[in-house]
């Protein structure tokens, strides 16, 4: 759900009092968002807010003065936020920020963070397996700069692109929950945030123009980085991605109210490092996403992930969005995963080290920026427990992995951070410092002082109780405690005439009197005052040992991110144990060649029966385009689908399910699978089809690989035939668009490509016929066929028996009464018309698809 302006500012009536003068202030802060204004133990909402909350979250509705009101307890505040901010809305929290003890008059309230989808930290919003990224966009001249920041892990990061369809392919490539935008780009690209809306449940935020001005961007980044120019991280003369970078901080910081100093680096790369998979190669494929329901169920994503750390699993993820294209790269990652093959046993212990590493990124940004509770703290110390043990293991047992080692020389089990944390906190500390009871006896005198005056407490009141009915002779006597009116000597109301003349009354009941005396008030004094002194205490030691921790923030993370390489390693290499996967040889080859490759999701979830592999070669002269008839269900798409996933699979570095592979770099995948009308945009299945189609041949190599299912059906039979042939044709002569090409189709007639273009190459599915019944048997064999099956299928699917009968009449008058071999026979492409292609600009681009 998108909801870009949900809360209009309360102006219903003007301020009345001191507190609604500052509720006023707060709101003027926080624009668009929905006002939490805390109140002693609540957060209170006021006049629209109010009626927003008891309408989204089934609150009640008062009213206070004629001023709408609804409140929440503060405890349970961030479960209301993550409810609002899931529905659309952003949310500020106004906090008191001075003590109301010591405050004379009006406590001070200030906003101290608006949260947003993108700023969400420590939240149930934020996926313990993905990050949740803030990406901002803008454009100078022709060039697009695009940077995006996940707050919860620290990663910042800058890319520039030079068309609008590879900005919205990086942009649905990180899946942004929240993207940031100028009103001049908004207004200028509209279809391309309309293309965002549609494919993801994106927030856009529009921030104005001179945000995002290169003096201001800049400025900002220099000052943020303490540096004197951004030349060292390899921004120089990336003024697009300056700017998109320095105005999404400066928006967190200045408009979110969010801390920024654990952002301590950025990083820049571009695309060409990486395999090139668009928007819809990705979503086909269902690499990290079912087609189904959105959810990892049933996505390479799942089959693959068998990583026992988050940062692992997040960056598993992004492993597989970004195959890489350096040969050096994919077989360091293959070298890695076969000495962990080599070494079971290593791997079980591994296995065991891991699963207590808890998410070192995220506790370490909880300290940076303040968030981190006494059980954090533990938690980031007992993370660092077994990497001492992690380290060893892989020196000892792993030296023939040349990038295993390059990351287990980065561990460090950082001794002396772990003894801050271990000297200051108990073992089991409460969940907040509030709660009292953090730190470790002898740790602070005056600290273990109070504590031993408050924890006597009980022992003196019992006493002095005991003492008390002794000498009043009142054996019901008791001395109690309030938070409001404080410690009282209590009696009945028929002992009152008992009762000293030195007892002061303090509180009359219906059935009891209450009274104080000058030794009770005096203990009184000191308990309190002890008590609070020991909060103040606890909350100033807590502080400074988070600031304490928080120096080693750049070296935690570069732990992390090392070892969540080498859990990401050794998930692949436990998914190739466990699936039976195979090496494959990567090289820069044209060829790809599998041999009994299989489909690894539904592989995997094939239980009832056994998988059946199928070979493929493609790339050399004879074999550039493989057309593919057969039958619906027979499975066609199975086989066109794991053949771009074992390329993709093979270029992650990642072992892969086949027998044997050799696989020459693929630089992009282009899949053209399935369509369904686009009636927001007023085009058609067909026109849809056309412009995914269009969008591969103007961008595809000779080092692609295509995947082209059913090209041409969402048109008459003629036209679809012609426009398939076409494609095909063009595929296999255009210059430089040679591509490596999987061409499934029902027309049967491409068939007689392979007699007429060199490269074309026909198979087929088989299929077993026997008394009027097929038996699909999901093996790719040599050569074409003319049958459709499409009565069988239809059959096997249930339609009524009689309906299949009459529609098997009318196929025998159909092929009675027309000479289907000269059905279609296209004129002989001449080698004066051998198509050239010409750079295509962009602005003759369809856009999307």
């Amino acid at each position: 759900m998108i909801v870009e302006n949900p809360v209009e500012s309360a102006v219903e009536s003007k301020p009345t009092s001191p507190m609604m003068l500052q509720w006023h202030a707060c709101k003027e802060v926080a624009v668009d968002a929905v006002l939490f204004f805390r109140m002693g133990d609540f957060y209170e909402a006021f006049y629209d807010d109010a009626c927003l909350l008891a309408k989204e979250l089934d609150l009640t509705l008062t009213k206070r003065h004629d001023i709408p009101m609804s409140g929440i307890p503060h405890h349970t505040a961030e479960g209301y936020i993550d409810k609002l901010v899931q529905k659309g809305y952003r949310v500020a929290v106004a906090e008191q920020t001075e003590d109301p003890k010591l405050t004379k008059g009006l406590v001070k309230r200030e906003v101290v963070r608006i949260v947003t989808p993108g700023s969400a930290i420590s939240s149930s919003l934020v996926s313990e397996k993905a990050n949740n990224f803030f990406a901002s966009v803008n454009r100078v001249g022709s060039i697009f700069g695009l940077s995006f920041i996940d707050l919860s892990t620290s990663e910042f990061y800058v890319i520039e692109l030079e068309s609008e369809l590879e900005l919205l392919n990086e942009i649905c490539r990180i899946s942004p929950s929240e993207v940031l935008t100028s009103k001049k780009f908004l207004e200028k690209h509209d279809d391309f945030f309309n293309e965002i809306k549609k494919s993801s449940d994106c927030l856009i935020t529009e921030i104005q123009d001179w945000h995002f001005d290169i003096q201001v961007t800049c400025n900002f980044l220099i000052s943020h980085f303490k540096v004197h120019n951004l030349d060292g991280f390899g921004l120089k003369g990336l003024i697009p991605g300056i700017n998109a970078a320095g105005a999404l901080l400066q928006h967190l910081n200045e408009s979110l109210c969010l801390p920024i100093d654990h952002i301590n680096q950025i990083v820049t790369f571009n695309t060409s490092e990486f395999m090139t998979l668009d928007r819809i190669t990705e979503r086909n494929l269902e690499l990290t996403a079912s087609l189904i329901n959105g959810s990892r169920k049933n996505s390479l994503l799942s089959i693959l992930d068998n990583t026992e750390t988050p940062m692992g699993a997040r960056l598993l993820r992004q492993l597989i969005k970004k195959p890489l294209l350096s040969i050096e790269h994919i077989q360091k990652r293959q070298d890695a995963i076969a000495a962990f093959l080599d070494n079971p046993s290593l791997m079980e212990r591994l296995c065991s080290l891991l699963t207590h590493v808890r998410d070192l990124e995220r506790l370490m940004m909880k300290v940076c920026s303040g968030y981190a509770t006494p059980r954090d703290l533990t938690a980031l110390k007992s993370s660092f427990d077994p990497i001492f043990g992690i380290k060893n293991l892989l020196a000892n047992h792993l030296q023939s992995s040349v990038l295993i080692n390059e990351e287990r020389d980065k561990l460090d089990h950082l001794p002396g951070m772990i003894a801050l944390i271990t000297e200051a906190l108990v073992d089991e500390p409460p969940a907040r410092i509030s709660d009292g009871g953090s730190f470790r006896t002898g740790f602070h005198a005056e600290l273990d002082e109070l504590l031993l005056l408050s924890q006597d407490s009980k022992s003196w009141v019992a006493n002095y109780q005991t003492r008390l009915r002794e000498e009043t002779g009142i054996k019901t006597l008791k001395v109690g405690f309030t938070r409001m009116f404080g410690y009282y000597i209590e009696v009945s109301k028929g002992q009152i005439s008992r009762m000293p003349e030195t007892f002061q009354r303090r509180q009359t009941l219906v059935n009891a009197e209450r009274y104080i005396t000058p030794e009770l008030k005096n203990f009184e004094s000191r308990i309190l005052t002890a008590e609070e002194r020991i909060l103040k205490i606890e909350q100033d030691l807590f502080n400074q040992l988070r600031e304490q921790v928080a120096l080693y923030a750049p070296k935690v993370q570069q732990i992390a991110k090392s070892l969540a390489l080498i859990d990401c390693l050794y998930g692949l290499a436990k998914s190739a144990m466990i699936n039976n996967y195979t090496r494959p040889i990567v090289d820069e080859s044209s060829i790809l060649q599998i041999v009994d490759g299989r489909h690894p999701v539904i592989e995997a979830s094939a239980i009832s029966q056994k998988f059946v592999p199928n070979d493929t070669l493609l790339g050399d002269e004879n074999n550039r385009l493989l057309i593919i008839t057969g039958p619906n269900m027979a499975g066609k798409s199975t086989y066109i689908r794991q053949v771009a996933l074992i390329s993709i699979m093979a270029q992650i570095g990642s072992f892969i399910p086949a027998k044997s592979a050799h696989i020459g770099i693929i630089d992009k995948v282009f899949t053209r699978i399935g369509a369904s009308d686009d009636l927001s945009r007023g085009q058609s299945t067909f026109m849809v089809e056309m412009t995914e189609t269009a969008n591969i041949l103007n961008n595809a190599t000779s080092k692609s690989l295509i995947i082209l299912d059913e090209i041409g059906r969402g048109t008459s039979t003629y036209d679809g035939i012609s426009i398939a042939w076409s494609v095909a044709e063009y595929l296999l002569t255009a210059e430089n668009k040679q591509a490596k090409t999987l061409f499934a189709t029902h027309y049967f007639e491409l068939t007689k490509m392979e007699e007429k273009i060199p490269g074309a190459v026909n198979y087929h599915v088989a299929v077993n016929e026997c008394n009027d019944q097929i038996i699909f048997l999901h093996k790719i064999v040599r050569g074409g066929t003319d049958k459709s099956y499409g009565i069988h299928v239809g059959r096997l699917a249930g339609l009524p028996l009689a309906l299949i009968n009459r529609a098997k009449e009318i196929l025998v008058h159909l092929e009675e009464n027309s000479n289907r071999k000269d059905l279609f026979e296209p004129p002989v492409l001449k080698k004066t018309q051998n198509l050239k292609v010409k750079s295509v600009q962009p602005e003759m681009q369809l856009k999307f698809f």
